[in-house]
């Protein structure tokens, strides 16, 4: 309909490059479905000559276009007292554990496309599998919507697998603090980059909390199952990968909130993951 390239489309709107003439705008306005005062706020941002529908200058200069914005929180150093995890597998019981043998817990399968991406969730003999196709221009995280609601105390694992992955922008993770897919917080590891981060949006997605950002997780091992966990007493998060701390943080709880598995794609990516023996226990 409008005549370009994805990729094209893509750079647009990452500021690579701009369009050419007026008239592939108003193609993508049109497919867009925008308004007469959006469609001129795009025309005027690449050339002011261009303003189609008579919107005033001062009017689309004083205009502010929301775009995903992160804000980051300070790291907070390790308490002096650590919890042990050997002593938490060794005598907390089960709260939710999944097996993936079958879906009798109600996991999300088939297909789900928000506009943005296309996520399909499946049950393979032992394995929960996410495959997304990101047709946006930004990364997308998604989840397999889990019936799994979160205590005030838990210890979360589940082993994890990126099997199709082009990018340093690919992989996994849990989601907790997780309401739907506009509200969560994300435990996202970077396969290829051997790094975690755990971020938060609770608005709809356009601006995230970044409390750890690119940290090292040296014992992952990119194309093998790797084990995460998160440990939360309270406020207070742990995060682990392959049983060895990769980072901590006070970070506020809802009264209800989900814990589930994640998957994150760069922009354009197609990403599949695996996931199994997801476990919560309590004290």
């Amino acid at each position: 309909a409008i005549g370009v390239s994805r990729r094209t489309l893509a750079g647009w709107f990452a500021g690579d490059y701009l369009p050419r003439t007026a008239e592939l705008i108003e193609r993508l306005a049109t497919a867009l479905s925008l308004t007469a005062f959006q469609a001129d706020l795009l025309l005027y941002a690449v050339n002011p000559g261009w303003v189609k529908y008579g919107t005033p200058a001062t009017v689309l200069a004083q205009a502010e276009v929301i775009r995903y914005r992160e804000q980051d929180e300070k790291p907070q150093p390790f308490p002096q007292a650590m919890p042990s995890i050997a002593q938490i597998e060794a005598t907390w019981r089960p709260h939710f554990i999944d097996a993936f043998t079958s879906n009798y817990q109600r996991w999300g399968v088939g297909y789900k496309n928000n506009g943005i991406c296309r996520l399909e969730r499946a049950m393979l003999d032992g394995r929960y599998q996410l495959t997304v196709q990101n047709d946006y221009h930004e990364d997308v995280f998604m989840g397999g919507d889990s019936n799994c609601f979160a205590p005030p105390l838990y210890y979360l694992t589940v082993q994890a697998q990126m099997t199709k992955g082009g990018t340093d922008a690919d992989g996994y993770g849990l989601l907790f603090e997780a309401i739907n897919d506009e509200c969560y917080a994300f435990f996202r590891v970077r396969e290829r980059m051997r790094r975690i981060s755990v971020v938060q949006t609770r608005n709809g997605g356009d601006n995230a909390t970044v409390y750890l950002r690119q940290l090292p997780a040296p014992a992952l091992q990119p194309g093998a199952w790797n084990k995460l966990a998160i440990l939360a007493i309270h406020d207070e998060h742990w995060f682990y990968v392959n049983d060895k701390l990769v980072g901590h943080q006070v970070l506020p709880r809802l009264p209800v909130a989900r814990l589930d598995v994640g998957i994150a794609a760069g922009a354009g990516q197609a990403v599949v993951c695996e996931y199994r023996r997801f476990r919560v226990t309590v004290p």
